[in-house]
């Protein structure tokens, strides 16, 4: 027991050393912490798009998970899926090659409001880009803007159900070590507490 408890310690400083050392004596390099927050959204099959409430970027990975399922028409029972969809591509899809009731994601880049001048209604014009997420999915999103999770269907009025849909994506906070000097000696500020951490070395 005494000896497993002095390996634990043993492993722990050489870590320590390791990238401590990294930084003091070696290339300059900071380790940078970066946080990763589960977000979770549920996504109802009646409505055409649901807002996430998350800004992303373009490049940015995000994880996606989704359970639950929906029917694509009520009181049909042939009509229920998951989110990966029913077996089924029309052209009547915002995602035309993939299967009609899927879970797709959308980022809006900009939104334009105008009114027509002939009816006086308003219209709303938005730039976006759509990409697929089914049931399990890593994505490089397409553009920066809002994020955006719906249906792979454009009649949504006799929908019903609803998936709920995990995310997973870098936080835009870093928790890094920052190098100052005390008394002459290298030290690394206060300490911090994290969980769900992925660790860089950024220039």
């Amino acid at each position: 027991m005494k000896k497993c408890h002095t390996m634990r310690w043993a492993l722990f400083a050489v870590s320590a050393v390791f990238f401590l050392g990294k930084y003091v004596w070696g290339d300059g390099r900071l380790l940078v912490f970066s946080e990763f927050k589960p977000v979770e959204v549920v996504v109802p099959g009646n409505v055409l798009w649901t807002d996430t409430g998350l800004d992303v970027s373009a490049g940015q990975e995000i994880s996606f998970r989704a359970k639950g399922r929906v029917t694509l028409q009520v009181g049909n029972p042939q009509a229920d899926c998951g989110p990966d969809g029913y077996e089924l591509k029309t052209v009547q899809q915002p995602l035309p090659e993939q299967n009609l009731g899927s879970l797709i994601g959308k980022v809006v880049i900009s939104v334009m409001v105008g009114v027509d001048e002939e009816t006086g209604e308003e219209k709303r014009v938005e730039a976006s880009r759509l990409f697929f997420i089914g049931s399990e999915n890593k994505v490089q999103l397409p553009a920066s803007g809002r994020l955006f999770l719906g249906i792979n269907e454009n009649v949504i009025g006799d929908n019903a159900g609803e998936f709920r849909v995990t995310i997973v994506m870098s936080d835009q906070k870093n928790y890094s070590l920052e190098k100052r000097w005390k008394f002459g000696l290298p030290y690394w500020g206060e300490p911090f507490f994290a969980r769900n951490l992925s660790m860089n070395w950024v220039s």
